[in-house]
């Protein structure tokens, strides 16, 4: 850290005596102010490249079943006579013809592979301000570019097709059709985050942005903050206070910063005060936050981009205007260690559903017969009147098909899931049932039941309306989402010990043991049907902490090293619920989710410096039990003059054994990179 006031000091105080000989008492303070202000700056590069040739699964031109000949057969839906879907082929009635065909899902959904997972030029700035022993201004500034060495999937490459991909106001695609990396766009095209400022290859936004008063036991924070109650790694169970921001590299980058950069700052009055001589008492009251997801066709994107980015309702929910609160008793006495704290908040993980498309997209003329079958069967039932149920199929509720599917979760459009198999294989890679989810479509949406869509009993059956509404669409459907967000009462209670042994040289000398429960009752999960109520039960976490910083010869530093346990008996790592484990992996027969009963992690993790220092082996190692594993072992070199060099591998599998359809990191399992980060401190 660098003072500059010396030299700020003349010119300000210059200015101040050019205003009159009212400010001449100001001199004084403005120049202690500047002497005690302090700025620290840091350029970074983060750089990772892919060391295999499988592209994410969830981007265009890597979906399951890419550039594969996949056969389709539309059938007679049940409401029009069909008895049940799949029992009765469209061929039946006169005049449909060309009832089945091959479709092979390749160019009509173009993009670029990726090379690089990512590459970012980075300057992080750190200013200072004390203006007495009590009150000082903290101000940290992140600014972060991409010089977007892959163009990736635009969307204007498809408009040809289908009607194109629409639009849909910030929540989809960049302005231009071209991915967006960076940009957090609730539905109504306001930020996400207040204090950020991005675009397609850009952000800007200030971690921390803090008025800070302290005086003897009282320590009070109010601004943009990171509020870290938790310090385990890849683990969270009382370090709930803040979201996540998975746009820079999800949570895979240096895993010893414990989500250092991945923390979604947010606006909160923070106060902390020395209780008793054993008891800390810390406490916040902050505006809600949610977490922010990876954007479309992005290299470390989690969703799949068959259906849109869901439509984010933080702003025309009323979120944006939520509390959330929390406090936390901390004591120490000697070896022993307790703490226990709650939490009011809303989820920032949200629940994801099904919501309407807004997108009045027909299906002719690229509907083929099929597709006209459908517009002429409906247009040939009258208009509902108020007394009447559509579900009777004896009336309409709109005037087109068109009009019905924006009213509806699915969109006839390009880039969208092309046949039954993807459709499966997708929806079970991101703990989805592939046949409930279509049951909740129609159950939460009339419209659907209005042009024929009615609900299915297995994956025969769900496979049979599919493949009619695809080949019905001219190729594929797009899926529309939203975002919404749950209140929950998170309580939590730890203890710690330290060992002592005779032997201070002992391994087992000075191991500081945690142990820390999480309780949330009544928690609302994103169901795997995706309806809209989501799924509520209660949830219990157990993490287990055993660290020391040991020596093991006198010509070396000590070494840090930490294993860990984590039970979770709802969801897994990432808040998914377990109920969706258990389907399909890759381009397999379609087989329906069974779940699992509870995730189970362990860690490994610690680094040893060199004697000089110049030199530090890291690693991080998360093994699922159910057969997943995260391996990261780094090297970070300090050359002097003021630079450092972090060199990494990433290698991620979801099936070490077993299929990997039960294992949470089979999501990233085509992450296999080598990582570097080259840091100069101004």
């Amino acid at each position: 850290m660098r003072k500059i006031g010396t030299a700020i000091a003349p010119v300000m105080l210059s200015a101040a005596g050019a205003l009159g000989t009212s400010v001449v008492h100001a001199e004084g303070l403005i120049e202690s102010i500047i002497e005690k202000t302090t700025f620290l700056g840091q350029f970074r590069v983060d750089a990772a490249f892919k060391t295999n040739d499988e592209q994410n699964p969830y981007n265009q031109n890597a979906f399951p079943y890419q550039n594969e000949a996949v056969s389709r057969q539309a059938y007679l839906p049940p409401d029009l006579g069909g008895g049940r879907w799949g029992n009765t082929e469209i061929p039946s009635l006169p005049f449909v013809l060309d009832t089945n065909d091959t479709v092979v899902r390749n160019d009509r959904a173009t993009g670029e592979d990726y090379d690089w997972n990512q590459v970012n030029l980075r300057f992080s700035g750190e200013m200072d301000m004390r203006f007495n022993r009590q009150w000082r201004l903290n101000v940290k500034l992140r600014a972060l570019f991409d010089p977007v060495v892959h163009d990736g999937f635009d969307a204007y490459d498809v408009m040809g097709d289908q009607g194109g991909i629409a639009k849909g106001r910030y929540d989809r695609y960049a302005d231009t059709g071209e991915t967006n990396f960076y940009q957090a766009k609730g539905r109504n095209g306001e930020n996400i985050n207040p204090l950020e400022f991005a675009g397609r290859n850009y952000m800007v936004d200030f971690p921390t942005f803090i008025i800070n008063y302290k005086s003897g036991k009282y320590d009070l924070r109010f601004g943009n903050q990171q509020i870290a109650w938790g310090q385990a790694i890849f683990f969270r169970t009382l370090d709930v206070a803040n979201g996540l921001d998975l746009r820079r590299h999800l949570i895979i980058d240096r895993t010893i910063e414990e989500f250092e950069d991945e923390r979604v700052p947010k606006l909160a009055l923070r106060a902390t005060v020395q209780a008793t001589n054993n008891i800390l008492f810390d406490g916040f009251v902050g505006k809600f936050q949610p977490d922010i997801l990876t954007n479309p066709n992005t290299p470390y994107n989690i969703l799949p981009t068959q259906f849109y980015r869901p439509l984010d309702n933080y702003h025309t929910g009323g979120y944006d205007n939520k509390l959330d609160a929390g406090f936390r008793l901390k004591g120490d006495y000697g070896n022993w260690g307790w703490q226990a704290m709650y939490v009011s908040r809303y989820n920032p993980l949200g629940v994801i559903r099904w919501a309407e498309s807004g997108v009045n997209n027909g299906l002719t003329p690229w509907g083929g017969t099929v597709g006209t079958a459908v517009e002429t069967g409906y247009l040939l039932k009258p208009k509902c009147s108020g007394s009447q149920n559509p579900y009777d199929n004896f009336c309409r509720l709109y005037d087109s098909v068109g009009e019905a599917l924006s009213h509806a979760p699915l969109t006839a459009g390009p880039g969208g899931v092309y046949s039954d198999k993807e459709w499966f294989a997708t929806a079970h890679s991101v703990r989805l049932d592939g046949v409930e989810v279509i049951n909740a479509a129609i159950r939460d949406f009339p419209a659907l039941r209005d042009i024929f869509a009615s609900p299915v009993a297995n994956v025969e059956e769900a496979s049979a309306l599919l493949n009619t509404f695809f080949i019905g669409a001219g190729g594929s459907i797009r899926g529309n989402l939203q975002r919404d967000y749950f209140r929950e009462d998170v309580f939590g209670f730890g203890l710690s010990y330290v060992t002592e042994t005779e032997d201070n040289k002992s391994f087992w000398n000075q191991i500081i043991l945690n142990m820390e429960v999480q309780y949330t009752p009544e928690r609302v999960f994103t169901s795997p049907d995706l309806g809209k109520d989501g799924l509520t039960s209660d949830e219990y976490i157990l993490t287990l902490v055993a660290e020391k910083w040991h020596r093991w010869s006198e010509s070396f530093p000590a070494a840090y090293l930490v294993g860990q346990f984590m039970h979770r008996s709802e969801s897994d790592l990432i808040g998914l619920h377990l109920d969706g484990y258990g389907g399909n992996v890759g381009n397999t027969d379609p087989k329906q989710p069974g779940g699992i009963s509870s995730a189970n992690y362990l860690v490994f993790a610690g680094f040893q410096p060199w004697p000089n220092k110049k030199y530090i082996a890291e690693w991080a190692i998360l093994y699922d039990v159910q057969g997943g594993l995260l391996f990261q072992p780094l090297l970070k070199w300090n050359p002097g003059r003021a630079m450092s060099v972090d060199l990494y591998y990433n290698y991620v599998t979801g099936d070490l054994h077993g299929d990997g359809s039960k294992t949470l990191t089979r999501a990233l399992d085509h992450v296999q990179e080598v990582g570097m980060r080259f840091t100069y401190q101004l």
